[in-house]
């Protein structure tokens, strides 16, 4: 079967061909499976891309990019619309519609530590590191607390198990990690769903065809 053939054609009335972005990192393969189920035609073409950064799927073109770019893709007009997760959209504070959340891939972000880190007095500043640093130090406080944030790109249970911070947010899904590194979820901070977010300018002119597209992959309406 060529690219694209047999792919849900909801733009086919518009006659529009959109631009999508799409995450590869931990959403890739729920994003495939739930493509698939709702019969976008796209599970195939996605899980064939390989190393490929653009892929073209006959009703659309696909950008598959770091889980943290897709907001910037969607928001500077590049892509018409994109999933990617509500901890990405709000560290990057762009300017982006969110349409729908959809119904994989739900986590929590949490402030997380050792279960024998000493506790900070008021005056003293909490010492976080995070791959998070806008999010964490605007929820730190919304809860008024007292922080320095250390930003880092992964691996973040290491800062808290040797020591380089207090404490670190991140997201949690099972917990098998922090379990395996001796840490613990401390507090819940953000409930953190994929959404299908869309660029303004592009929703205005191509209304039709990316609200076809949100139909058919379901979720819940923001």
């Amino acid at each position: 079967m060529a690219a694209g053939e047999g792919a849900y054609s909801g733009a086919g009335p518009t006659g529009v061909a959109l631009t999508l972005a799409l995450p590869k990192g931990r959403l890739f393969e729920p994003l495939v499976a739930h493509a698939e189920a709702c019969g976008l035609g796209l599970g195939g073409v996605l899980a064939e891309a390989g190393r490929r950064l653009v892929v073209e799927a006959g009703w659309v073109r696909l950008l598959l990019l770091k889980d943290a770019d897709v907001p910037v893709y969607v928001e500077q007009g590049v892509a018409d619309a994109g999933v990617v997760g509500l901890d990405q959209v709000l560290e990057r504070g762009a300017d982006v519609l969110r349409l729908k959340r959809l119904p994989f891939g739900h986590c929590r972000l949490c402030l997380i530590s050792r279960p024998d880190a000493a506790r900070r007095d008021g005056g003293t500043p909490l010492v976080l590191a995070s791959k998070y640093p806008r999010l964490a130090a605007q929820l730190a406080r919304q809860r008024s607390l007292l922080v320095e944030v250390i930003p880092l790109a992964g691996s973040v249970e290491l800062a808290a198990r040797l020591k380089l911070a207090d404490a670190v947010v991140d997201l949690v899904e099972t917990g098998r990690t922090l379990r395996e590194n001796g840490l613990a979820p401390v507090e819940e901070w953000l409930r953190v769903a994929p959404y299908l977010v869309a660029n303004r300018a592009a929703f205005h002119l191509h209304g039709a065809a990316i609200r076809a597209l949100a139909q058919k992959l379901g979720g819940a309406r923001v």
